[in-house]
C-alpha cells in the first residue's frame, strides 16, 4: 500500500461503519471504523482489521493512525 493521509478530524465525521486503513505496527491494513469515542486526549477510534495472523483484531486506536482508503479518498470531475 502507498502513503495515506490521517485526518484526526476524520473519525469524528464518517458514518459508522465505515471502510478505513489503520496504521498498525509500521503498516497501512484496511479495516472498519466501528465506534469512536471524543476523550480529552482528542478522538479514539474503535476499529476492526485483520492481523498478521490472519484473525480479526479489535482495538482502540489514536485518530492519528486512521485513514481513508485511496480509492474513497476526494475524487474530481470532468467538466
Amino acid at each position: 500500500m502507498t502513503e495515506f493521509e490521517p485526518g484526526t478530524d476524520l473519525v469524528s465525521r464518517l458514518p459508522l461503519p465505515s471502510h478505513v486503513v489503520v496504521l498498525v505496527d509500521g503498516t497501512w491494513r484496511r479495516g472498519w471504523l466501528i465506534g469512536r469515542d471524543h476523550e480529552e486526549s482528542g478522538w479514539t477510534a474503535l476499529v476492526q482489521y485483520e492481523g498478521d495472523d490472519g484473525n480479526e483484531r479489535t482495538e482502540r486506536l489514536p485518530a492519528d493512525r486512521i485513514a481513508l482508503p485511496a480509492s474513497e479518498g476526494p475524487t474530481e470531475q470532468a467538466s
